[in-house]
């Protein structure tokens, strides 16, 4: 099959740009001609193909506020940028979009009545332009603004198939957009390959907590940074934060690592490095601040019987209840921190072990076989007619 692979940018290096190379190198590896189209950015590969830039993006300048609004304006509104020219020549089977937030709704509309197509959802933007939802619930004119704004978008996708990659993703977003209760799609949960053999995991260390992520307000990194500092004064010896991850607050973790030692940043990492890190700790510290979708950190995590302490509201969905330990808040992260760090071993080895069984169910080698049937129904059910609503087998 030849597919299309469409993403908004490179420009950051987070879990769901990673997800569309390995997906894209396993799909190859199968047999299949995959191209990758995005726009141009500072980590596009040099076999990528860049597609037109958006009129919109042009009037932003360069003024952040500017940029940011006809950002979501065009989303919404600008029918130039991605268009059938840039991937005709491809001729693809099928166009499987991943962000789309930055081509636009319109251009993604375009392609799905000249080809079948599908789309992984990764976040909450059909929701919210914020895609982290935060904009929901400001305001009453807010709200009515964000429904007519999903409304019509829910308009654009209705011959596009979603890949949900958790129920509860789905259960999110219909819940603020009820239309998208009538849209096409599936539930096809992710994962993330392993190189080489697996690795053998040593027993976790319960006083060394690591952070896998961007180091951004949304992601908790701050409110983290915060607790750790009222956590180590009381932590056993050896009780260490590891961080790793790049992005706006940088130096605040540089600053909070020169007056707690116990603070290492680790910078950005690559899988080996992951890798490395997994094997100095106990626990994944994942205090995201929004409903997360599916964080392929916490796959990582898991399949390296690590347990994960995580904010309430981001509980992550691949998890079981015996691998997590949630909170909620400051001082509620405080004791969790301090529980953790002094758990019975015999306490930590259950919780390692529901964790580690967890991560055995999560195989990439099965997600890449479901991603393909998803695609070959995708393309039959395009062949036949219109993509149908989602009927009860599917949901």
């Amino acid at each position: 099959m030849r597919i299309a692979m469409v993403h908004s940018s490179f420009a950051i290096r987070g879990g769901a740009e990673q997800y569309v190379r390995d997906l894209t190198g396993a799909l190859r590896g199968r047999g299949h001609d995959v191209q990758v189209f995005s726009r141009d950015s500072v980590h596009a590969d040099p076999a990528d193909r860049a597609v037109h830039a958006r009129v919109s993006d042009r009037l932003g300048g360069r003024s952040n506020a500017l940029r940011k609004a006809f950002t979501h304006l065009g989303d919404v509104a600008d029918p130039t940028g991605l268009s059938l020219s840039d991937i005709r020549a491809f001729a693809p089977d099928l166009v499987h979009v991943h962000n789309w937030q930055g081509l636009g709704a319109l251009p993604l509309a375009r392609l799905a009545r000249a080809y079948p197509i599908c789309h992984t959802v990764h976040d909450y933007a059909l929701a919210d332009p914020n895609n982290a939802l935060a904009n929901r619930g400001r305001s009453t004119a807010l709200d009515a603004a964000l429904q007519l704004r999903s409304a019509w978008l829910v308009g654009r996708f209705r011959r596009v198939t979603l890949l949900w990659p958790a129920e509860r993703t789905r259960e999110i977003v219909e819940r603020h957009v009820p239309a998208a209760r009538g849209l096409p799609g599936r539930v096809v949960p992710l994962a993330v390959p392993e190189e080489g053999p697996p690795p053998v995991w040593r027993r976790g260390h319960t006083g060394t907590f690591l952070f896998l992520g961007a180091l951004s307000p949304h992601k908790g990194v701050d409110l983290m940074l915060d607790a750790w500092r009222s956590a180590a004064a009381l932590a056993p010896p050896g009780a260490r934060l590891l961080v790793a991850g790049d992005g706006p607050l940088r130096d605040l973790l540089a600053a909070t690592a020169r007056d707690v030692p116990s603070v290492r940043p680790l910078g950005f990492l690559d899988a080996a490095g992951k890798q490395a890190a997994l094997q100095e700790a106990g626990w994944l510290l994942f205090p995201s601040q929004w409903a997360e979708n599916f964080p392929i950190s916490c796959v990582e995590t898991l399949r390296a019987g690590r347990p994960i302490l995580a904010s309430t509201v981001a509980r992550p969905p691949m998890a079981s209840d015996g691998a997590l330990l949630t909170f909620d808040g400051r001082e509620d992260l405080v004791a969790v921190l301090r529980r953790a760090m002094t758990m019975p071993p015999p306490e930590y080895d259950r919780m390692a072990g529901v964790a580690a069984a967890d991560g055995r169910a999560l195989s990439w080698e099965a997600h890449v076989s479901a991603i393909e049937r998803a695609y070959a129904e995708v393309a039959a059910d395009t062949v036949a007619g219109p993509p149908a609503a989602p009927d009860a087998s599917q949901r």
